[in-house]
């Protein structure tokens, strides 16, 4: 991105200042709501580390998230005011910090104004603001870890993009539905494979504060098979293929369907790979978009906020291909109305057909990746000829 000039650089400022101003004044209006996460999680663990001393609890074992989490809580409790508006405030940095990073990947293409758009669109989201300002989630900061990501490997930067996948995975599990694109990405040699070590290195690097006061190394090694076997429903109200199974299956039907997907998301790298496309940044994009819809579309037990990196992507997705600005609106549609029906149980649209309105959108972005390659192949044979 060239350099802007000094009234350029004063008008993005002051847009962006009051931006997140605007933001900031619409989530205080929800901070005073307690979902039941809060009084089930969040309030017990922001107490009992403020109890045992801040930074000196950190080697307790008091929740289910890995330790980086509960290293910012940590930090959190020196800090005098109520526990919920603290939590909220993290996850509105975050929100932050992702709009940024969309920003900035948006301002790629090199158009004026449209990576502010971008970062207000995102802020503004209701997805974002129900997750942050009304559940006080914390989806925020993987997702936007994830998105510098994406950002990094257009900018051509391998190591600082597996950093910042490494760390959005010490937050959250869910980073996992960006696999597919990485692996594609390493297997299309935009990524080398010598980078994955930075991988083990920032996950030993994260425990270790945890570990060196006390908690049990092993069990940080294995937070997160722990957690996978937490929860037994096949869905758990993402609009996925499985919300038309039975809602009781068992165990070993879980582990089948679970299997099945992860098959099913190789092969879309494989046959993705077989195609003959130059990973240009709206590509990029594309195929970052459709990871994350495509892995937890075809895995069961599912929550109902884990199409929300998809609700980022699909936005960018939009800037870069204008005429498909249906793809986010049905996205962020779905995730509102799933996350509206766990917080205030407001069912108001039946989970099947969300479902279908998303198996489309995935379709729609597959497309889009297909249609991709044969542009820039018809391209090339057209080249030589002028």
């Amino acid at each position: 991105m060239s350099e802007r000039k000094p009234s350029a650089l004063a008008a993005h400022l002051v847009f962006i200042a009051a931006v997140t101003v605007a933001a900031f004044f619409v989530r205080f209006y929800f901070f005073p709501y307690a979902s039941a996460d809060y009084y089930q999680f969040l309030h017990g663990w922001f107490m009992e580390l403020k109890a045992c001393g801040g930074l000196a609890a950190i080697g307790h074992n008091i929740g289910d998230y890995m330790p980086p989490y509960f290293y910012l809580l940590a930090l959190l409790t020196y800090i005098p005011a109520p526990d919920i508006v603290l939590i909220k405030m993290l996850s509105f940095a975050g929100d932050i910090i992702m709009a940024c990073f969309t920003m900035r990947i948006v301002q790629r293409k090199g158009k004026k104004f449209q990576g502010e758009l971008a970062y207000a669109i995102i802020l503004f989201l209701p997805s974002v603001v129900l997750n942050s300002a009304v559940w006080g989630q914390c989806d925020s900061i993987y997702t936007a870890a994830l998105l510098a990501c994406v950002y990094y490997i257009m900018e051509d930067r391998q190591y600082a993009a597996i950093t910042a996948f490494s760390i959005a995975f010490v937050f959250k599990l869910q980073t996992v539905f960006l696999a597919p694109f990485i692996l594609l990405m390493l297997l299309k040699h935009k990524i080398q494979w010598r980078s994955i070590l930075v991988f083990p290195a920032v996950y030993v690097v994260s425990i270790l504060p945890a570990a060196l006061m006390g908690r049990n190394f092993g069990e940080l090694m294995t937070v997160y098979f722990r957690q996978a076997h937490e929860y037994t429903d096949i869905c758990m109200n993402l609009p996925n293929l499985a919300a038309w199974f039975p809602e009781q299956m068992s165990q070993t039907a879980g582990a089948v369907f679970a299997i099945c997907g992860i098959l099913l998301s190789l092969a879309a790298v494989l046959l993705l790979r077989r195609l003959n496309f130059q990973l240009t940044d709206s590509s990029i994009a594309t195929l970052a978009l459709f990871s994350v819809i495509f892995v937890p579309y075809f895995l069961p037990h599912m929550h109902e906020r884990y199409f929300y990196p998809a609700d980022i992507l699909s936005v960018i997705f939009a800037f870069y291909f204008p005429a498909k600005f249906y793809v986010p609106i049905i996205t962020v549609f779905s995730s509102t109305v799933v996350v509206c029906g766990f917080l205030f149980s407001m069912n108001l649209i039946n989970l099947k057909l969300l479902s279908i309105m998303m198996l489309f959108c995935l379709i729609l972005v597959g497309a889009s990746i297909v249609a991709l390659a044969r542009r820039q192949k018809e391209n090339t044979e057209v080249q030589p000829n002028d």
